[in-house]
């Protein structure tokens, strides 16, 4: 017990001083080309114990490119939108992170089958300490600002939706580079 409370109170921190960070705009991305597999692997590693009670699908093509991108902040991205899934959808369900590749932008989604938003709510879910009313105790609100601020700091959005079976939809689109290979 006393090792989960010091992860939480670490991870609490932590958007704290994320928070602050883009507040005072000194978040400056460092991009670099990295595989998104690894993106994946990574933030599912380190949500290994969260993620047991649920089915936990990864879909990236093949021939996906390498992407430019921080790889630190894009992690931080995921682990908070697929974090937030774990916490608000039932336990058995699927929770599925999409990645593709439109045109030059790069898509990913992370979609799960929880209750999703009200929609007097969808235009809030970003905004810095908000909490749904039905949001289950422990959580601080600053989880999808951050990943806003983050998403934004690559020149890229992300959005929230309610599937159409249920549950939610974030999705996030970044100008994508391609790699020049001379």
């Amino acid at each position: 017990e006393i090792n989960i409370a010091s992860i939480r109170l670490n991870r609490l921190v932590e958007n704290l001083l994320n928070m602050s960070r883009l507040e005072s705009g000194r978040i400056t991305p460092h991009p670099d080309w990295c595989d998104i597999q690894d993106l994946a692997n990574s933030v599912s590693e380190s949500l290994k114990h969260e993620l047991e009670p649920f089915k936990f699908s990864v879909f990236i093509p093949e021939d996906m490119p390498l992407i430019f991108v921080d790889f630190g902040l894009m992690e931080q991205v995921l682990h908070n939108l697929i974090l937030n899934a774990t916490q608000n959808a039932p336990a058995g369900s699927l929770i599925q992170l999409k990645v593709l590749m439109d045109n030059l932008t790069l898509r990913i989604q992370v979609i799960d089958q929880g209750t999703g938003f009200p929609e007097t709510e969808l235009a809030s879910v970003f905004d810095k300490f908000y909490r749904g009313k039905n949001a289950k105790a422990g959580g601080t609100g600053l989880g999808l600002s951050i990943v806003k601020g983050f998403v934004e700091a690559h020149g890229g959005t992300v959005s929230a939706a309610n599937g159409e079976k249920g549950g939610a939809v974030f999705t996030i689109k970044i100008p994508a580079k391609q790699m020049d290979i001379a």
